[in-house]
């Protein structure tokens, strides 16, 4: 793998309408987690299969995206959301060969990404096992032609071994979310860490392995860390690189003898095939 180049400061705004596509390079390390900067497919496209015990993924939701370049439909429409659907389908296909035979791929989704998200499972050939609503137990903002939202959706997908063992677990989540005030990184997508705790205790054993392919400020990272599971996560912005950095090595400081065995969590692997540290 290359050599990153210099991270942007996380004080920095990216100029209106730029979008970041950093190539994949050396992770940034520590006890427990590898953080990968670059395009989640250059690099899942590179993972070893059948490493992990669950991909966790909160992917854009397109809101606003345009593809059609048809005056008469709004950016954002249904046209335009199912335009994206292949591209759900490549990295969740990458992402269901890195599981083990007892792993789990779970989405997030609301309900304007239902419809594209089911139909690129379909295409690549993964099940739907639950869609379970997460309760914000917190009223967003709406339209005046709008019902106000307080849920999202949880896609639970299993390989051919994977049981959930707490079997009094429902379907629903309940987990409050307050916009801004929910987080601590100031990712305007940031779950909460108890949500993620939940989902990662559920789906993963102990001492398991967790990837997250749009790790944003690494929620996921954070959640799984806390539960002593080790933690691989690719993002492409180099500003949540930096944030989500800073999040993982303070989450993890206090754990550190719990990942002493984490010698190769050091160093960078430059093979074709990359395959996740034995933590």
């Amino acid at each position: 793998m290359d050599t990153c180049p210099p991270i942007v400061s996380a004080s920095l705004e990216p100029p209106a309408g730029q979008v970041f596509h950093a190539a994949p390079c050396s992770p940034l390390v520590g006890p427990g987690w590898e953080l990968w900067p670059g395009d989640s497919l250059d690099v899942i496209r590179k993972m070893e299969s059948s490493a992990f015990d669950a991909v966790i993924a909160d992917p854009p939701y397109m809101i606003g995206a345009t593809s059609i370049g048809d005056e008469k439909h709004k950016s954002g429409s249904y046209y335009d959301l199912m335009n994206t659907w292949p591209f759900y389908a490549l990295w969740m296909g990458e992402a269901w060969r890195m599981l083990k035979p007892t792993g789990y791929l779970v989405t997030f989704m609301n309900w304007r990404t239902f419809p594209m998200i089911f139909r690129a499972i379909a295409e690549a050939g993964i099940p739907a096992h639950s869609l379970a609503p997460w309760d914000k137990e917190w009223i967003g903002p709406a339209t005046e032609k709008q019902l106000r939202p307080t849920y999202e959706l949880i896609l639970f997908s299993g390989k051919p071994q994977a049981r959930i063992e707490n079997r009094s677990k429902s379907d629903i989540f309940r987990c409050k979310w307050m916009a801004a005030h929910s987080g601590d990184s100031g990712h305007p997508a940031q779950k909460p860490v108890p949500l993620l705790r939940e989902i990662v205790e559920l789906v993963t054993p102990s001492g398991g392995k967790v990837f997250d392919p749009f790790s944003g400020s690494s929620t996921t990272g954070i959640a799984a860390l806390q539960l002593g599971r080790s933690f691989v996560g690719v993002e492409g912005n180099p500003i949540w690189v930096e944030d989500s950095a800073k999040r993982l090595r303070e989450a993890a400081e206090p754990l550190a003898d719990l990942f002493h065995s984490a010698n190769a969590l050091d160093q960078a692997q430059p093979p074709d095939q990359i395959q996740p540290s034995n933590t």
